[in-house]
């Protein structure tokens, strides 16, 4: 975005404490402070959005009934939510506005866990076999527009924008597509406070 960053903040934790680290920030002219180890009032923005995030993680968890090995994916559902929805509180904006200047759209949000079929797309497939398999959602790609997906049927996690989502499975009607949005809005006034 043409930004250099100039100074970070963390704790005395190790995954910040290292010299490949440090390496990182000399060789970027970023400026590493610390905060006193024990201290989370300190670092209060990072705890606050690390305990939206958890919230927001357990919740989806819990609702979708995905096992805890899919952890990974729902963090990254849930960072991929806030950043682009919830409304941070000195701009009045979501950051997808402050950066597009414009709302982001909400029509291709899927709840996490739902049911789904995944096109079998480019797979030796017999002439009357399925032409999909079944899948649950787990978090959209980083790279491109499309849904990830673990297939039940090869037990791999697949990016696909050939994904139709099952309207009658409980997690994946409006009533969850509801529940979801007014999580972010939740989110949103608690960080507002």
């Amino acid at each position: 975005m043409g930004y250099n960053i100039v100074s970070i903040r963390s704790d005395h934790d190790t995954e910040f404490v290292n010299v490949k680290f440090d390496e990182f920030c000399v060789e970027n002219g970023i400026c590493h402070n610390f905060s006193v180890s024990r201290t989370p009032q300190q670092n209060g923005i990072t705890e606050r959005k690390n305990r939206t995030l958890e919230d927001m993680v357990r919740t989806m968890l819990i609702d979708s009934g995905v096992p805890k090995s899919f952890l990974a994916k729902a963090v990254n559902t849930a960072f991929y939510l806030i950043n682009k929805y919830m409304i941070r509180s000195l701009l009045d904006k979501t950051p997808y506005e402050f950066l597009n200047g414009r709302k982001p759209k909400l029509n291709y949000l899927r709840a996490f866990g739902c049911k789904c079929f995944a096109l079998n797309n480019g797979k030796e497939a017999l002439e009357f076999d399925a032409k999909s398999d079944k899948g649950i959602f787990l978090c959209y790609s980083s790279q491109s527009k499309a849904y990830k997906v673990y297939n039940k049927k090869t037990r791999y996690v697949e990016e696909s924008i050939h994904v139709i989502f099952d309207k009658s499975h409980h997690s994946s009607g409006k009533d969850s597509h509801d529940r979801m949005i007014k999580m972010v809005t939740s989110q949103r006034s608690m960080v507002r406070l």
